[in-house]
């Protein structure tokens, strides 16, 4: 039964600062005026920001003993309406699955988000985060399958390698839920060709080894602020100013607040908006910046 299955605290309170940062907030269309900048596109903002809550959830229970991984979809005529739960590009074992087979989270639908595998399997589950936020968690960790892996080597593996993903999703969901407007994605190509007279900042940052679909990284968009977090944390590209671009390592992987701090420091995020989430990590983001000057 669902009610065996523990729900961390910090997921609730995740749930409900989305609700109150996102409840009053009107679906975003593509602007037809604008087709080129269509990255808060998405037919209910709230439930964008709860289905982060819930992939994380899921991310944190089922990625490193089942590779279950649960992606951000962006649809060219809906934007952002769906999360795809899959192990297809988390574990090589498995990449012959059906990305959905591991099941779906959508957006647009009534009651969203509502997860379903197939026909077989439909939770809706927006309402009940808004009234249970914990059982709505703990029914989607209950309905989520997570069968064993396939025998193999898995030494190669994004769930083996990048064994800080969970922690790096939870800091992820926990800026997306304080700040509207702030979009992550997953699926990223890299060209190896020049786009607009440059050629892509990962592409440079890795030497010209990384091109094609990736699925190594997390974007993150801010306005005009622009970074990619490895999904094993330890690297960060960012854009110091235009045209510019940094990339640094050993981030502060055991320490969510710091974690947080630092990606609102590169994303230069309104952390004034919300004061009482912008004191955590806030003496270790001092700390590290009065070393940097001695240093």
């Amino acid at each position: 039964m669902s009610a065996s299955v523990l729900v961390e605290q910090h997921f609730v309170e995740q749930i409900q600062r989305a609700i109150e940062h996102y409840r009053d907030l009107e679906p975003q269309h593509i602007p037809v005026d604008d087709p080129e900048t269509p990255e808060l596109a998405m037919p209910n903002r709230l439930a964008y920001a709860l289905g982060w809550v819930l992939a994380s959830a899921v991310v944190g229970s089922r990625f490193q003993v089942a590779a279950i991984d649960v992606l951000p979809v962006y649809h060219p005529e809906h934007g952002w309406d769906r999360f795809l739960v899959t192990r297809r590009v988390s574990c090589a074992l498995h990449a012959d699955e059906p990305a959905d087979s591991r099941g779906v989270l959508w957006l647009g639908e009534e009651d969203a988000p509502v997860f379903t595998i197939g026909d077989s399997v439909r939770l809706a589950l927006g309402t009940l985060c808004r009234t249970e936020p914990a059982e709505a968690i703990r029914r989607l960790l209950y309905a989520v399958p997570a069968p064993r892996l396939r025998q193999g080597n898995h030494a190669g593996c994004l769930h083996t390698r990048a064994t800080a993903y969970p922690t790096i999703h939870r800091v992820v969901t926990d800026l997306i839920v304080d700040y509207p407007g702030l979009i992550a994605a997953r699926e990223l190509f890299i060209d190896d060709q020049q786009v607009d007279g440059a050629y892509h900042p990962l592409y440079l940052a890795t030497g010209a080894k990384l091109t094609g679909w990736t699925y190594e990284y997390v974007q993150l968009v801010y306005g005009d602020q622009i970074a990619f977090l490895r999904t094993d944390g330890k690297l960060l590209t960012y854009e110091r100013e235009p045209g510019t671009w940094r990339t640094v390592g050993e981030l502060p992987l055991t320490d969510p607040a710091a974690l947080r701090a630092r990606l609102a420091e590169v994303l230069r995020l309104d952390e004034a908006a919300h004061p009482a989430d912008a004191t955590a990590g806030e003496g270790v983001l001092e700390e590290r910046e009065a070393a940097e000057e001695t240093s």
